[in-house]
C-alpha cells in the first residue's frame, strides 16, 4: 500500500473539536500499532463527519494492513462515493482487489488511478502485475516502461519485470533484470530487497 494512504486519515480537516480529539486519538493508536482500536475510533469519527472521505480511506487502509480485504474494499468504496476523482483511492482499490483475486477488477482500478494521475508509478506497477497475471505481456511491458520513464532507479520495477520474464521462462532476461534490481536495492541499502532478489537469482540458477 502507498505511504500516502497511511497519512490520509491524519490530514483530515476537522473543525469540530470533538472530531479533532478523535482523530488525534486514532493517530496515537495507529502509532502504537493498535489498529482495531484506531478503526473503532475512526468509525466514531465518521458519525461526526460522515462525508469526510479521508476518514473512510483511513479505515480502509487499516483494514488492508490487517489483511481484512473485504472490509477494506467496503471502506474505500465509501470514500470513492464521496470523492470519486481520487486516484489514490483507486490505487488502493486495485491493491485490495488484486489481493482478493479479482484481477480484472484490480486492472480497471489501476487504470482509473493512472487516468487521474499519470505520474503514479505504483499504479503502473500494479497494472503491469495484473496484465502479466492475465497473460497480456505486451500490455504489462507497456505499464512497466511507463514506470521506468517516471523513475529509472526504482528497483521494484525491474524485480517485477523479472518475475514476468521468469513466468515466461525467459531466464536470461529475468536474470539481467534481477541483477539490475539487486544493484539498485544495494545502493538504497535495502537488505530485504537484496535478499529477496538473490533468492530469485538462485531459483534461476544465477
Amino acid at each position: 500500500m502507498p505511504a500516502i494512504a497511511e497519512a490520509q486519515v491524519l490530514v483530515a480537516q476537522a473543525r469540530n473539536p470533538e472530531l479533532t480529539q478523535l482523530l488525534e486519538q486514532g493517530r496515537r493508536l495507529v502509532d502504537a500499532g493498535d489498529y482495531n482500536g484506531a478503526i473503532a475510533v475512526y468509525q466514531q469519527a465518521t458519525s461526526l463527519d460522515p462525508k469526510n472521505a479521508k476518514i473512510h480511506s483511513g479505515i480502509g487502509y487499516l483494514y488492508a494492513q490487517q489483511g481484512n480485504f473485504p472490509a477494506a474494499l467496503a471502506a474505500y468504496r465509501r470514500a470513492l462515493a464521496l470523492n470519486p476523482n481520487n486516484g489514490e483511492f483507486y490505487y488502493a482499490v486495485g491493491y485490495i482487489k488484486g489481493n482478493l483475486g479479482d484481477t480484472p477488477g484490480a486492472k480497471e482500478a489501476y487504470r482509473r488511478a493512472i487516468q487521474l494521475n499519470r505520474n503514479n508509478t505504483n499504479a503502473y506497477l500494479g497494472l503491469g502485475v495484473m496484465q502479466a497475471r492475465m497473460g497480456d505481456y505486451e500490455a504489462a511491458m507497456w505499464a512497466y516502461e511507463q514506470a521506468i520513464n517516471l523513475d529509472r532507479n526504482n528497483a521494484q520495477t525491474y524485480e517485477l519485470m523479472a518475475s514476468m520474464y521468469k513466468q515466461r521462462r525467459q531466464t536470461k532476461q529475468a536474470g539481467n533484470l534481477l541483477a539490475k534490481a539487486r544493484d539498485l536495492y544495494q545502493r538504497r541499502n535495502d537488505q530485504d530487497g537484496v535478499a529477496r532478489v538473490e533468492a530469485l537469482l538462485r531459483e534461476l540458477g544465477g
